[in-house]
Parts: structure tokens; sequence; C-alpha cells
């Protein structure tokens, strides 16, 4: 053994940490695509740590699977990260908003925006939240029952009718048969950008330009001007809301909030930011919500222990009548239960940070450029942090046992500075969503129907999830 290999040895630190196992995993791509991310808890146990590195062409990818690494990542040194390149493409799309807005114009606008998302302003939105789901579900009256439907998309449905109404105040109407259909190909641009960029290795330069290129120039060839074409929808109809709302008033909404909000200069957000921010709430804020609550029913159809629960307490609370902001607070078991399901199916089922600085985890060195990607889903179920972690247990959510968690082992809304400022509204959405339907109706699994997760943007059923919806009884 050489000597710089005994110094090594000797200063307790290796500078590569363990690559992957032959046959294992050997790409990012690959990470990013294969729907059975348990499968891969055997290539860290097999290697014996929570740091794996490997490489792709010219660039460097690391994958963790360490709460400390989180915490570090994300808060400790955050300043030598930034967001991994592939989301500049997905910028071409959402624009720079907080998604993937980087530096000061980030740190700029989280400061104006975060005091929207405060409780007395959620508060008010309820009622919009309510009212799109009332909506929807006087629809679902119409069907027969025992009717089967696709839950996934239901859930998107009924999230994407809840953002446009916190968002705008009233309905899409004619706006909402546009917006949705390119709100899909948004997505599904996403995750084929992820992984073309990871494929290819493309430099940062490279992916920025080929963003504007793709939402610039005025004639690229298919399946490239479909893609466009969404672009192009989404903003058509997110800035006509908004210009429609600057000539006729407020309607005490999220757009109002957006509109009115100053930074410590006392400046306005620009035309451009108040649309980008718009078009990453729609984007990003319905499609996690809906996937946490179709595995909320995959997994509460599987637990009918934790699904008596759940109709006893939205039985006990709200009985037969709408909800109100008060009580969401009150369903707790109901706030439980959609918490655990985005455990163990956490939409946001990957995180992944680009090094601007070279920095070092465990004593590994971690080069400039390097990509640092943590599959939160293989977090959420590790058994060091979670017992029995295939288990829907509601339980592990509720009072001391809750606070019990690591901070960077539960992960659905990301971590740090830079976690999602709608954390809460979606929660509150979830939950007022999920009380409302049970007061309503039962869901079963169709015997025979495989489901199985598919890893894009976010953590989805590969082919929907069909269910037989049963009416419940009115309570007397």
């Amino acid at each position: 053994m050489g000597i710089d290999a005994d110094n090594e040895r000797v200063r307790g630190r290796r500078r590569k940490p363990p690559g992957l196992p032959q046959g294992k995993l050997r790409t990012a791509a690959q990470l990013l695509q294969n729907p059975d991310m348990l499968a891969h808890l055997s290539a860290f146990d097999e290697q014996g740590t929570d740091l794996l590195g490997w490489r792709n062409g010219l660039l460097r990818f690391f994958a963790s699977r360490s709460p400390d690494h989180v915490e570090h990542v994300f808060i400790g040194g955050h300043d030598k990260y930034r967001k991994a390149t592939h989301y500049r493409l997905i910028a071409a799309v959402t624009g720079e908003g907080l998604l993937t807005a980087e530096g000061e114009e980030w740190a700029s606008n989280r400061r104006t925006i975060q005091p929207i998302f405060a409780k007395r302003h959620l508060d008010a939105l309820v009622p919009h939240m309510t009212a799109a789901t009332a909506d929807f579900l006087d629809r679902w009256q119409q069907r027969p029952d025992g009717d089967t439907l696709d839950v996934a998309a239901a859930m998107s449905e009924v999230t994407l009718d809840v953002v446009g109404r916190a968002l705008f105040g009233a309905t899409l109407s004619d706006a909402a048969d546009r917006l949705r259909p390119a709100v899909v190909v948004g997505l599904r641009t996403g995750v084929a950008a992820a992984r073309l960029q990871l494929l290819l290795a493309l430099p940062r330069w490279i992916v920025d330009l080929g963003g504007w290129l793709l939402y610039n120039v005025p004639f690229v060839p298919p399946p490239l001007s479909g893609i466009r074409r969404s672009m192009h929808t989404i903003d058509d109809v997110v800035r006509g809301v908004v210009d429609a709302r600057s000539s006729s008033g407020g309607e005490g909404d999220l757009l109002d909030l957006l509109l009115a909000a100053r930074d410590e200069d006392g400046n306005a957000l620009s035309r451009t930011q108040v649309r980008d921010e718009v078009v990453t709430i729609v984007l990003a804020g319905h499609e996690t919500t809906a996937n946490g609550l179709a595995w909320l029913w995959y997994l509460l159809a599987k637990n009918p222990e934790a699904r008596e629960r759940l109709q006893q307490e939205v039985d006990d609370v709200l009985g037969d009548r709408i909800p109100t902001a008060a009580d969401a607070d009150r369903l707790v078991w109901t706030t439980a239960c959609f918490q655990e399901a985005m455990r163990l199916y956490p939409p946001a089922w990957v995180l992944e940070r680009e090094a601007v600085a070279e920095d070092e985890l465990d004593g590994y060195r971690i080069p400039k450029h390097s990509t640092v990607i943590f599959p939160v889903i293989l977090i959420h179920r590790d058994p060091r942090w979670w017992p029995d972690p295939l288990r829907f247990d509601p339980r592990r959510f509720l009072g001391e046992r809750a606070a019990q968690s690591l901070r960077g082992a539960y992960l659905p809304f990301g971590a740090g500075r830079r976690a999602c400022v709608g954390a809460t509204f979606a929660l509150m959405e979830g939950t007022l969503i999920a009380a409302m339907l049970t007061q309503r109706f039962l869901l079963d699994l169709v015997g025979g129907t495989p489901v199985r997760p598919e890893a894009t943007v976010t953590l989805r059923p590969r082919d929907g999830l069909p269910m037989a919806m049963h009416r419940r009884p009115a309570l007397v």
C-alpha cells in the first residue's frame, strides 16, 4: 500500500466514498427513473455506507440516505450548494419562481412572499378550498354507487381547482380546460429534462440556452413544438388572469396578496415575478398534494382500522357540515394519516443539489460541480429512523411521537431555507379534502389491479389508481 494511501488511513479520511456494487445502479439517470427505489437500499447496505459516489462522463454524482447529510447540505452548509442543473430546464416552464431561482434574487423574493403564507392568510383561503372540494364531490354524487374511477386523476382535478380558487378567487372555468393539459405536459417536461441532462451530462450554460430557445424560437420540430405550445398556454392563461385582476380589483386571494406584497425597500413584485410565482404555485402546488392524497386513499383501503378511525373523527368533528379553518386543527388523525402517506410515498421523492464549492461529507471529498442526490423515499423507509418502516402507522405523527422524528429524516416538503413555502397550505388542503371526501364516500381498491409507483417529477401511481366509490350513509 502506498504512502499516500497510508496517510489517508492515518488521518481517518478517504477522499472518495464507496462506489456502486457490481450489477447495481450504474448512472444517476437510473436513480431518477427506476420506480422501485427500495431495491437500491441494498446498494448502500452492501457497501456499509450512507454515501455512494460515481461518475457519468465528466460529472460526479453522490447519493446519500443520511439525515446528517441532509442537515449539512440544506442547512449548515447551504451556501455551498444550489439547485441541480436540470432545474434550469424546469425554469423554462415555471420561470424564475421560488422553485428555480437562485442567489439574492431568490432570497429577496422568499422574504417578500413568505408572509403571504402566514396562518391568518391561509385561514381566509379555506372557504375557497372547501367550495372547490364541495363542487367536485357534488359531481361525484351524480355517479352510480360502486362506480370505478381513477382516484389519482380525480385528486389532480380537485387540487388544481383548489389551487386555482385560492390563487384567483373563483373557478378557472374555460381557463382550467386549457391549463390542466398544459400542466401535465409541463410536469412531463420536467422529468424528461432531468433525465436528458443526466444522461448527456450537459453543462449549465447549455441547459440555460436550451430552455431559452425552446420558449422563444418561433418554430421547433415535434415533440418540442408541443412542449413549447404548452409553455405558452400556461403563460397566456396566467398573464390573462393577472391582467384582468389588475384592472378589476381584489378578491381576497393569493393573487391579491402577491400583487400587494412589498420587499424591504417598499417595491412591489414585477409583473413577470408575479407571473412566475403563480405558475410555480399552479405547477408545483397541486400535483404534490394530489399524489399525496391518492396514496392516502390507497393506504387507507389497505388499512381498515386506520380508515375507520378517520371516519369516526370526521363524523365527530364535522358531522355533515362544511369544515372551517378551525376544524383543520381539530382533525388530528386525518392530518396524521396524510403525513404518514407522504412518508411512505413522498410526492417529492428525490432532492438534488449541485455543489458550488468543494465540500466534505463524513470525511469524503465532494468536488465542486458535483450533484448530491437524496432519495427521500429511502430515507423515509429507513428502519434506523422509522421502526417497522413499511407499516402504515399515523400514530408516528401524534403527540410526543411526532416530536421524536428526526428533522432530516422526514422531507415531504424539502428542508432548510428552501423548504416549500406552501407546506402549511398543502397540509391544510390535504386534510380538508380528505375530511370532506370521507364525509360522503368510501373508497375501495379494485381487486386484481396492480398499483405501482412511478418516479416522475412526483411519485404517482404508474397506471392510475382505480378504486370503487361507495356512498356513506347520511348522519342522522
